[in-house]
């Protein structure tokens, strides 16, 4: 396999794809400044042949390496996937299946919650890696050799910093541990226009009205910023989008005196109208979530340390089980419900950390 070559035709991806193995070390390199979606640039694969660059931007179907993502009997090795699924998801219309990220696995094994790549590369290999350039314009044909080096390079290992990773898991009694929370979190739902509206900053003050005018803003936001593939921030910033919000009435007249002058301009009467239409949605509204006071915040700070002391007891990051986000979220259930979210009812946390957080929240009531 000529892996300093970037592989374009549909015919020798399916030979790549069928030399690898069944374990698949996977990354990919992309685009994303001036736009919506990520534009794919780069499928970095390495298996039993040698590392392999798929040009994301060929005239290829990528027949074969569809099939190899979504096969359950090949393990696909990533470092930080967030970035990577996303490209996949859009470029290829998927979601891998059979994944293991490295990134997630060492926080298992050490407090270190989100190292680098080359970090695992020096700690499980005992490699040093050079310092590579943090900005590259990946679109460029023909690629740099600089570049060719740091994309092979960003794949090579990843193979052997997972059997390193997946032999210290199962001593340690935690590889269950890792599936589990790698299941949950690539099953972990999208957020949508309809769920993150209501956390935008200043959104809980909003009343049901407003609450429900900024709903329609902000799925008309999405929708534009897609339609025209920019970041959201280049359609309506958040913070004009809530003026607008608190509006009682609002008309084109009104926008120059509330937008940005290019804002108004381009957007004011469309914005108007998604306003109205706001106004006489009938739809069920999320419960607003307002902050936590300061006797609530400070059993989640109680929460917050007992999960920090059980990390170090254990030696596993302490953003496994102490997240103020994810324990404010558990606060507010066992409020509602008077019993834990499911994840503490079974699986690893149960046995961790489930009866000392009951405990908690339990006295705090």
């Amino acid at each position: 396999m000529d892996s300093s070559a970037l592989i374009t035709r549909d015919a020798d991806i399916d030979a790549c794809v069928g030399s690898l193995g069944d374990v698949v070390g996977v990354d990919t390199e992309f685009i994303r400044v001036r736009t919506f979606y990520p534009i794919p640039a780069l499928y970095q694969l390495a298996g039993e042949a040698g590392v392999a660059l798929v040009d994301a931007q060929a005239p290829a179907t990528f027949d074969a390496l569809k099939t190899l993502l979504v096969d359950p009997t090949r393990t696909k090795v990533v470092h930080g996937c967030s970035e990577d699924l996303e490209v996949i998801g859009t470029h290829l219309g998927l979601k891998p299946v059979n994944l293991v990220d490295t990134q997630l696995a060492h926080a298992f094994l050490s407090e270190d919650f989100s190292p680098s790549y080359a970090k695992l590369v020096e700690r499980y290999l005992g490699l040093s890696l050079g310092k590579h350039e943090t900005r590259s314009d990946w679109l460029q044909r023909p690629l740099s050799r600089d570049q060719v080096s740091y994309a092979r390079e960003d794949v090579a290992y990843l193979r052997q910093i997972w059997t390193r990773q997946r032999e210290a898991l199962r001593q340690a009694g935690r590889l269950d541990w890792f599936v589990e929370e790698m299941e949950a979190m690539l099953s972990a739902p999208v957020a949508t226009p309809d769920t993150w509206f209501a956390t935008m900053k200043g959104a809980w003050r909003l009343g049901c009205t407003e609450r429900r005018v900024l709903r329609s803003l902000v799925r008309w936001r999405e929708q534009e910023a897609r339609r025209r593939d920019i970041p959201r921030a280049h359609t309506v910033r958040d913070e004009h989008l809530l003026v607008l919000a608190r509006q009682e009435r609002l008309q084109i007249g009104d926008m120059a005196d509330l937008l940005p002058r290019r804002t108004a301009k381009r957007y004011g009467k469309i914005l108007a109208a998604v306003h109205r239409q706001g106004l006489d949605d009938s739809d069920s509204l999320p419960a607003a979530t307002r902050p936590l006071n300061r006797r609530d915040g400070e059993v989640v700070k109680a929460l917050r340390d007992a999960g920090r002391r059980e990390s170090t007891r254990l030696g596993i990051a302490p953003e496994l089980l102490a997240r103020k986000r994810e324990l404010e979220a558990d606060f507010r259930h066992f409020r509602k419900s008077r019993e834990l979210p499911e994840r503490y009812r079974q699986g690893w946390r149960r046995n961790v950390v489930a009866d000392i957080f009951a405990g908690i929240l339990t006295s705090a009531s």
